[in-house]
């Protein structure tokens, strides 16, 4: 075990470093802004959002408050900008309320829509609307169903390819096996089908059409040749292409030592193009993220798909042996190594998935109070789980008193259920928009705390409160508090607020916060004596 330990230490280092991100795109500002009155258009209708957006399947449509369309020409990305969606008018309006109803695909591959009200001329008020309408309803059941059947056969595969490169000696016996030969060829062709039909699936989660238009050729040109889903699945294809003729060699040319290294890296590279499509693609550290969530799948499909191997193909290798105490011999053999590899495979499941939930999850409210949060949570209980059952497995490999049983295929049902959590936690929203009431403190040079609590602490609405205190006791002699809070993925958005004194060291405003993301809040009181107290705080605002 010690050999593993610098392995341990330089995957936590990169704990040390994680980038956030919302996981879906939100609306940062917009002109017109939400519920704003103009008295003159402005040259374009413009939307800003929290990240790049794709250059498919966006719209941008203006209605009057009686339902009618109004001409505007159609919807592009910003020149200046990938993150801005404009759209030109046609000509006037008349006085009136109006809604922007808008839709694009954000850069991790989820679509998203909302409308915009706002009033022209002289009108009656308009009501209240949130600015953005993100679509976090429960994932496409089909979606959910591909990618769970494509995470399957990607152990499936990894498994049975490392059964033989690691834990086994002699490849002819491996390759002699009827029963291994049709496990390769299901499983390939479980990968090839779920791969194939995610294709037709997008066009109708990106272009919001049925089965029946998603084989329409303009849509899935649109598709390839304008989204990131698009060049991944070419470049998934090509990669199938090349893997159904390594294996078909592989199997034919036994003796043939390289053949397995290149299928299993052929594979792998089958997975690093699944991490790069989902919420990675919308963090800062885009390469970090990326390389953490391969190895996240790649070290759960070896201990998965080690233990599919173990169920379904080491049994009748081992009734091959002609002695019987060769296959007693063979099979705890076999045991003992994977047992010893999946100790490996655990430490990187649980450094990668440490490093995916602090990108994901900003506080312990959003853990236990989002869907992906509680999703979260439920695979992390059955990884413990399946953890016990590994290492109760691990110690009956060293007494080899008798074969493993049903236990071994409980084991591997929570896997399979952990991979379904898995293809559900890819396709919801992430926990950052929705941090949940915040406080924190901190300490000026002069000694004094400075207490800032923000609630909800999401767009709309807000609470704002500071406490003040010197070892433990208010402070009492502040002539005034002032707040100023900037957006810091945009330069407009400045919110200053005079703070009003409640109790001795306690001061309180309602404030309307604009945008999610995160906030720079600097805090400036003056006391009595005229001396400063100061004090800065970075926050996460979320979106609902």
């Amino acid at each position: 075990m010690k050999k593993y330990l610098w392995l341990v230490v330089s995957l936590f280092s990169l704990l040390l470093c994680p980038a956030m991100a919302f996981g879906h795109a939100t609306v940062i500002s917009s002109n017109p802004s939400p519920n704003e009155a103009l008295d003159t258009l402005p040259e374009k209708i413009s939307i800003q959002f929290s990240e790049n957006i794709q250059p498919a399947f966006h719209s941008l449509e203006v209605f009057s408050q009686d339902g009618d369309k109004i001409q505007i020409q159609d919807s592009t990305i910003s020149e200046q900008s990938e993150k801005i969606l404009e759209a030109k008018w046609k000509g006037t309006i008349n006085e009136g309320i109006y809604y922007i109803k808008w839709r694009v695909v954000s850069s991790d591959g989820h679509p998203i829509e909302g409308t915009i009200p706002f009033q022209f001329g002289d009108s009656s008020g308009l009501p209240d609307q949130d600015n953005s309408e993100v679509n976090a309803s429960f994932p496409n059941s089909i979606n959910v169903i591909l990618q769970s059947l494509q995470y399957i056969c990607f152990a499936a595969l990894t498994g049975i390819l490392f059964f033989r490169l690691s834990l086994m000696k002699d490849s002819r016996l491996f390759e002699a096996s009827r029963r291994t030969r049709l496990y390769l060829w299901l499983s390939y062709a479980g990968l090839a089908f779920s791969i194939f039909c995610s294709l037709p699936l997008k066009v109708t989660i990106d272009a919001g059409v049925g089965w029946t238009d998603a084989f329409k050729v303009s849509y899935i040109k649109e598709v390839l040749n304008a989204t990131n889903f698009g060049t991944v699945w070419i470049i998934e294809i090509l990669i199938l292409l090349l893997l159904f003729l390594v294996i078909y060699f592989m199997l034919e040319n036994s003796l043939n030592k390289s053949l397995p290294y290149l299928s299993f890296i052929i594979i792998a590279s089958l997975m690093i193009c699944k991490a790069f499509t989902g919420h990675t693609a919308a963090v800062p550290n885009q390469v970090l993220a990326v390389l953490m969530d391969f190895l996240h799948l790649l070290s759960m499909a070896l201990w998965l798909g080690g233990l599919m191997a173990l169920l379904v193909i080491l049994p009748g290798l081992a009734d091959r042996q002609a002695v019987q105490e060769d296959k007693k011999t063979f099979y705890w053999s076999i045991i003992q190594r994977f047992s010893k590899w999946a100790f490996l495979f655990v430490i990187l499941l649980i450094v990668s998935g440490i490093y995916s939930s602090i990108q994901h999850v900003p506080t312990i409210h959003s853990l236990f109070n989002t869907t992906y949060g509680q999703l979260l949570l439920a695979k992390i209980g059955l990884m413990l789980i399946m953890i016990v059952l590994g290492g109760f497995h691990f110690l009956r490999g060293k007494k080899q008193t008798k074969k493993l049983g049903y236990s071994v295929g409980m084991e591997f049902g929570l896997g399979i259920v952990i991979l379904l959590v898995a293809a559900l936690l890819t396709n919801v929203q992430t926990a950052m928009s929705s941090p949940g009431p915040i406080e924190k403190t901190l300490r000026t040079e002069e000694n004094n705390e400075v207490t800032l609590m923000v609630t909800p602490n999401e767009v709309g609405d807000n609470l704002i409160q500071v406490n003040l205190s010197n070892e433990g006791k208010p402070i009492a002699e502040i002539e005034q508090l002032t707040i100023t809070m900037q957006p810091l993925d945009s330069p407009r958005g400045e919110i200053k607020l005079q703070m009003t004194e409640k109790n001795t060291g306690t001061f309180s405003s309602k404030s309307i916060l604009t945008m999610p993301g995160k906030w720079n809040i600097h805090i400036h009181g003056l006391t009595e004596s005229l001396d400063s107290i100061n004090a800065d705080f970075i926050i996460f605002i979320g979106n609902s």
